[in-house]
């Protein structure tokens, strides 16, 4: 049960995690292809930060795996909203022409 659960883990966030730089460059403009990403990066460490704070304070009220499973509940439905919104340009051409 430990190693299917571990699994689905890993699929759910990590596994999907691979797919978001790829889909953030198709939808930003060239002139800030090279910045976006790193940003969002970074933004994504700093609004992440606080995750263990929030965690150990839910742990009290809905114990240790009911603050983590919540936790990844959020994350998966926060990647599928965000991906959801934007459009996908599969194809797109990252060469300028001219």
């Amino acid at each position: 049960m430990l190693a299917a659960a571990a699994f689905v883990m890993q699929v759910g966030v990590q596994g999907a995690w691979g797919i978001v730089p790829a889909h953030i460059n198709e939808l930003v403009p060239d002139s800030v292809r090279g910045l976006l990403p790193g940003m969002a990066y970074q933004l994504g460490v700093l609004f992440g930060a606080p995750t263990n704070t929030i965690e150990y304070a839910l742990c009290d009220r809905f114990g240790y795996q009911g603050a983590l499973a919540g936790f990844e509940m959020a994350v998966i439905l926060l990647l599928i909203t965000v991906t959801l919104m934007g459009n996908e340009n599969k194809g797109k051409s990252f060469v300028r022409d001219g």
